[in-house]
């Protein structure tokens, strides 16, 4: 009966030391160092206020982008979330999450408006690669959402409110830079980020 009960004990051990690694960005110290400030007046803002990273784009075509190296190991599997904020979904005005984020012309990014997610890679800043899929949001203003980035051997999912949206094979991932972005006169808060690996 001892060994039983010792046998217990070291298994609950074991699946409580196994559990992964999660770290909580609430952005309140900036520790990850988001960029932020005020892009030529008439293009938008990336501020933190209140422990939320604010996102206002204000111009009509271009792309507003802020970002962090985050604490993950990109060669590993590891599931990124973020609680988001959005203004309104609308057809020429998008919203997304960076990843593989190397600089401004290198980057992987999940992207929505009104009617589709788009998985896009850029090189250089030209478009290599992307695949779109149709969606029916229920609610298009005053959206609050949980997106979650899941990387899994050699697969990348895309998950909006624990739905899984778009998955990607055999795109594998150098960096380990993590962002936001926006597109024509949106908002987009970022409440938190939390990082599990």
């Amino acid at each position: 009966m001892k060994k039983y009960g010792i046998l217990c004990l070291l298994l609950v051990a074991l699946a409580i030391g196994a559990r992964a690694n999660v770290i909580v960005d609430d952005f309140s110290a900036n520790v990850y160092a988001w960029n932020e400030g005020e892009i030529d007046g008439d293009i938008g803002a990336i501020a933190i206020i209140n422990g939320q990273l604010d996102i206002k784009s204000k111009h009509d075509e271009m792309a507003l982008k802020t970002h962090c190296y985050a604490p993950i190991n990109v060669e590993k599997d590891f599931r990124v979330t973020a609680h988001v904020y959005i203004d309104r979904l609308k057809n020429d005005k998008q919203v997304g999450l960076l990843f593989n984020y190397r600089d401004d012309g290198n980057f992987y990014c999940f992207s929505f408006n009104e009617y589709a997610v788009s998985f896009r890679r850029y090189e250089n800043n030209v478009e290599v690669g992307s695949y779109h899929q149709g969606i029916k949001w229920k609610k298009k203003k005053k959206l609050e959402q949980e997106w979650t980035l899941i990387k899994e051997a050699d697969e990348l999912a895309f998950l909006v409110d624990g739905q899984e949206i778009i998955r990607i094979r055999y795109m594998p991932l150098q960096y380990c830079g993590i962002g936001f972005y926006t597109i024509s006169k949106q908002r987009l808060i970022v409440d938190k980020i939390e990082y599990e690996q």
